[in-house]
């Protein structure tokens, strides 16, 4: 893949300090294997982080960059760890980032350069799986640690990992890490290495905190700052959003992902609990492979689940926050955002996880009322386009009652939401009473049941496309379902005895939603 080199916007440097941006990898002193590391996996031209910060971390400079994710930071750092560093007994290098994710990214980018027949040894240490197997491979040796603040807490306190030959030092994606507490793990951590070392600080933006970190132990640092503040995300996403009633929220969900046909999609909510269920009803909605990520899946779960997506085998991938930095999927054409973010900083880490190393993206987000107030905070920061949603034209069963019409929530003006259609002759279904005198009279069973499905007022559909969606609605198989009748405001649907209960279970499963 060819890396894209785009102009420095705002690039910050010592006085009298002159940086070269090289065009391309070759004009670096990297290591000859590093060099073909590069060339094997097609990369020759540096990303703009990488061209202002590769030659001041050669040059054993002390430095703090921010870029806006999915510049190519992992590299920017990695690319001269490797030529740096040489085979030692214990570790010479310290990468701490934020999550278990993006310790394995960091750690599998940075081997897939150096290649199979490199002698450094790059090892990931984070929480959720056994410490056995990180301490073994500490006591074998290890060149490189990449690790969360928390497990790399637990193997130095237990004597297992030894900091005493770290002369370069990595905080990336820094800023998350002070959003999520670990101020005191990383000052704990940093005030065990040796006074003398090279530290390095890569962050999406730049907060006061960093800025009190960095004053505290970099010394002389060169500040290495390519994006305005105003500019936090990839130009090459398209930002848009769409009003939607909260209850519809998965209807209308639905109708974007099959309007926009990703190649491949996130989709971020808020609360762990929502990920395994929208990614089931995705699933049986759109007949695509859905997958789901959150924090209280074990370490082996979300592996399989990150494999499985980047692998091409899982189209749609459902998360909760835990995926928004540090996760880098090929391929990764649409993110969509469920639930808006409370924090302005937090939609740039999901909109971030597409439109990268110079590829389009797009980034959709469904604004219900009660989440209007934190999407104005983002509409201050980010350009947004609105779209429409016709959702009258898009099937619904919120109440589906065999016998009885009920109700179907309706958005028409001078009706009131819980007003009951008009109701309709009473539909020949074969309730457990009539069954029962059947089966006493020796009348045979029913072979199916009628169902009377409440449509929308004015709604339009055909009956081709009625039966596409309940098949893609319920899981029924096809051939199940019979013949059905479309009435204006209601239709009547033959179903499979076999099959019949099922069908009822996923249509009034629908309501409430």
């Amino acid at each position: 893949m060819k890396r894209r080199v785009g102009p420095l916007l705002r690039p910050c440097y010592p006085p009298g300090r002159k940086v070269l941006l090289s065009q391309t990898f070759k004009d670096f002193p990297l290591a000859p294997a590093v060099q073909q590391g590069l060339t094997a996996l097609g990369f020759s031209e540096p990303t703009p982080v990488q061209a202002a910060t590769i030659p001041l971390l050669l040059d054993g400079r002390n430095a703090i960059a921010q870029a806006k994710t999915g510049s190519g930071k992992t590299l920017a750092f990695g690319l001269p760890l490797l030529t740096m560093l040489k085979p030692q007994p214990k570790p010479q290098a310290l990468v701490i980032l934020p999550t278990r994710e993006l310790a394995l990214q960091v750690s599998e980018s940075i081997a897939a350069v150096q290649g199979p027949k490199s002698q450094l040894r790059v090892l990931p240490v984070y929480g959720g799986v056994g410490l056995g197997n990180q301490e073994a491979a500490l006591k074998r040796g290890v060149d490189l640690v990449v690790g969360t603040p928390g497990r790399l807490k637990d193997l130095l306190g237990r004597g297992s990992l030894d900091l005493s030959q770290v002369r370069v030092l990595v905080l990336d994606e820094a800023d998350q890490m002070l959003d999520m507490g670990f101020r005191r793990d990383i000052e704990f951590l940093i005030d065990r290495l040796p006074s003398r070392k090279q530290t390095l600080i890569f962050s999406a933006t730049m907060p006061p905190e960093i800025e009190a970190i960095a004053r505290r132990y970099l010394v002389d640092p060169a500040v290495v700052k390519l994006i305005p503040k105003e500019e936090v995300t990839p130009v090459e996403i398209d930002h848009a959003f769409v009003r939607v009633p909260k209850e519809r929220r998965v209807d209308a969900l639905v109708a974007l992902m099959q309007e926009e046909n990703p190649e491949r999609a996130i989709v971020f909510t808020r609360m762990k609990h929502e990920t395994k269920k929208l990614a089931a009803k995705l699933n049986r909605l759109t007949g695509w492979q859905v997958g789901y990520l959150n924090g209280n899946m074990s370490q082996n779960a979300r592996n399989t689940a990150l494999a499985g997506f980047k692998s091409g085998e899982l189209r749609v991938l459902v998360a909760t926050d835990v995926a928004a930095r540090g996760l880098d999927v090929e391929g990764l054409s649409h993110v969509f955002h469920f639930a808006v973010p409370e924090v302005v900083e937090t939609y740039i880490h999901r909109s971030g996880r597409t439109g990268r190393a110079g590829n389009s993206g797009k980034t959709i987000t469904l604004v219900t009322s009660d989440s209007e107030a934190d999407f104005t905070a983002i509409r201050k920061r980010i350009k947004f386009t609105e779209r429409t949603l016709d959702l009258s034209t898009l099937p619904e069963a919120a109440t589906v009652l065999e016998d009885s019409p009920g109700h179907v929530p309706n958005q028409r003006r001078g009706r009131h939401e819980n007003q009951a259609p008009r109701r309709e002759p009473r539909a020949e279904v074969p309730g457990p009473r009539r069954q029962q005198r059947a089966k006493d009279h020796g009348e045979p069973k029913p072979q199916s049941r009628t169902f009377k499905l409440p449509l929308q007022p004015g709604h339009r559909t055909s009956q081709a496309d009625l039966r596409r969606w309940l098949l893609n609605r319920t899981g029924t198989p096809n051939g199940a379902i019979g013949s059905i009748t479309i009435r204006p405001d209601h239709a009547l649907v033959e179903v499979d005895a076999r099959h019949a209960d099922q069908f009822k279970r996923e249509i009034r499963g629908r309501q409430g939603q």
